[in-house]
């Protein structure tokens, strides 16, 4: 089971790897996980600004052995890196897969400026890959970047998928939530919020939001019972709010993984 080793990785080898994620953001991922595999959603993941791989060899191990990962990173193109969100390292990055297990073969790295991915390169990514069932929008936290970045996420995702935006309530990169306004006010994303947890806001597809909503409500707080947990309403979709119990373990305490670092 993926999450399985994706809680040996948070109990061990995450401690170590540079980045700026709680390993409690499991706390709400393994119910999405587990929310797919019920439903029979199963791909690889993708996020747009890796940095030095700490959220996404989380996510690739939780899917692992579910296809081709992708990452895509500026690493040293760093003319590309607007505002200076943490400097990638593809050396870095790479010696952090092969502790974690992952050979060449398993992970597709891009460097590349997601502002200038074409028409043609998305959609040679969608037939190279299929769609992914995760993905993590953490690149460039400008206004026009957040919303080029979810749109290209929005395409490459499928429908039964999980796409994170990281830091959506962090008050030093505003743009980020003033991106996903735009979005949401101007236009009517397919991708709407279902929960928003550590720093991070989790979208589903609006065909799935409903089911994906009950089953994180129904199931975070039976599995982490110290998490605070409320339902709001952002832009007009319920969402769940889920402030972790950071003493607590961060996997189902019936998998015996609830070490914490």
């Amino acid at each position: 089971m993926g999450v399985e080793h994706a809680a040996a990785y948070l109990n061990g080898q995450f401690n170590g790897v540079k980045g700026w994620c709680g390993p409690h953001l499991w706390d709400v991922i393994q119910p999405l996980h587990e929310y797919q595999q019920a439903a029979g959603v199963k791909g690889p993941i993708a996020e747009i600004g890796v940095f030095h791989g700490k959220f996404f060899i989380g996510l690739a191990l939780t899917k692992k052995g579910e296809g081709i990962h992708t990452a895509f990173d500026v690493f040293d193109m760093q003319r590309f890196n607007l505002d200076g969100a943490g400097k990638g390292d593809l050396q870095t990055f790479q010696n952090n897969l092969k502790e974690a297990g992952f050979g060449e073969e398993a992970i597709d790295i891009r460097k590349v400026d997601s502002m200038a991915l074409t028409r043609h390169e998305i959609e040679h990514i969608r037939e190279e890959r299929g769609q992914f069932s995760m993905f993590s929008v953490d690149g460039c936290h400008m206004t026009e970047h957040t919303v080029n970045d979810f749109r290209i996420a929005m395409e490459l995702t499928q429908p039964g998928g999980i796409i994170y935006v990281d830091d959506y309530l962090n008050a030093d990169w505003p743009g980020v939530q003033e991106g996903l306004a735009r979005l949401y006010l101007n236009d009517c994303p397919q991708f709407v919020p279902v929960a928003y947890a550590s720093n991070k806001l989790f979208t589903c597809h609006i065909s799935f939001a409903a089911d994906v909503f009950k089953h994180l409500r129904d199931n975070v707080k039976e599995s982490f019972p110290r998490c605070q947990v409320k339902t709001v309403r952002r832009f007009g979709y319920e969402c769940l709010n889920v402030r972790p119990d950071l003493s607590g373990p961060f996997v189902r305490e019936s998998l015996d993984f609830d070490a914490v670092s």
